[in-house]
This record gives structure tokens, sequence and C-alpha cells, in this order.
């Protein structure tokens, strides 16, 4: 995404630390604070997942082992389905950096704008597509795949979102 930088890892710490209300010190101590924890996993997934940075550059800007950066991968996606303080945390480093909201998509509100938009799924539909925005995912059935694509793209094209399409005949598939 971007040319991995020392300075870009440097203003993303101190975006971190002051989102959490804490210095950039405390939060690349060794303090086990729950709020330190959730900065420390929310920047290094936001570094790892978004910028493209290497582990091991993580690890040396967050003064962390390089196997503490794979333990907070492995727990990103529990973490932000489960624990509201890193989702928000993450989300808002995000909003910050990127200026994308996808990760606030819930799932209401995507099957809302769906409706909305007069998208449904129809069970009988020979192709099933696997809509997803951040970890907000939706499945349609339909029988008009052009169609069903161009709406989904005409909604969501302020989003960065990618898609699956899998035929019900295919081997591949799966009910």
């Amino acid at each position: 995404m971007i040319k991995n930088d020392l300075k870009v890892m440097e203003d993303l710490t101190v975006l971190t630390a002051a989102l959490i209300n804490v210095d950039k010190v405390a939060l690349l101590g060794a303090c086990r604070r729950r709020n330190l924890i959730a900065g420390r996993m929310a920047l290094a997934n936001f570094l790892n997942f978004e910028l493209k940075y290497h582990y091991t550059e993580i690890a040396t800007g967050l003064n962390r082992d390089r196997t503490n950066i794979y333990h907070y991968e492995a727990k990103h996606r529990d973490n932000y389905k489960f624990w509201r303080e890193y989702r928000e945390l993450y989300d808002s480093l995000k909003a910050s950096y990127v200026g994308v909201d996808n990760a606030k998509m819930s799932n209401e509100q995507m099957v809302k704008m769906m409706d909305e938009a007069g998208i449904i799924s129809d069970t009988t539909g020979s192709f099933l597509i696997s809509f997803k925005i951040g970890y907000t995912e939706a499945h349609i059935y339909t029988h008009n795949l052009d169609l069903s694509l161009k709406q989904l793209k005409d909604l969501f094209k302020s989003y960065n979102y990618i898609f699956n399409v899998e035929h019900r005949n295919s081997w591949r598939f799966n009910e």
C-alpha cells in the first residue's frame, strides 16, 4: 500500500497512544494493562494488514519479539469480533490514517443497505456470491449474476470489498 517508513510507524505509534490516553513510552513499555495490550495489538495488526509492514519491522518498532506479532495476528479476528475496545481502536486507527470507514460496517447495516437497494437472495439461484467488507460478510444466491454484481459494486463503491462467486453445480460448492 505505502512504502514502509519509520516516520509513518512513529506517527502511528503516537496516534495509538493518544487514542488510548497514554504516552508513547507506556505503549511501548512492558506493562500489561488491558488498554496497553489492545493498543499494541491494534497498532501491530494495522501495520501488518493495512500497511504491509514486515513482522520484524513491526516487532522492532514496538519493542517486542517477532513472535508477539505472530500472536497478535492470530488473535486479530476473534479480538475484532468480540472485544469492543480493540475493535473501536483498530477502526479509529484505520479511519484516522486510511480514511476508509469499512471496518465499521455491521451485518445489520449491510443487510439494510442491500434490502433498500432491492438486492435480495433467491434461494433457488444458481450462483452464490460471498460479499465481504472488513469482517462483515453476506451470502446472496442469484440467477442473474451480472446484474447482482453490478448492483453490489454500485451500492458499495465507496468501500473496499471483496467477493467470491460459486456455482451450485461446481465441485467446490458447499452448502
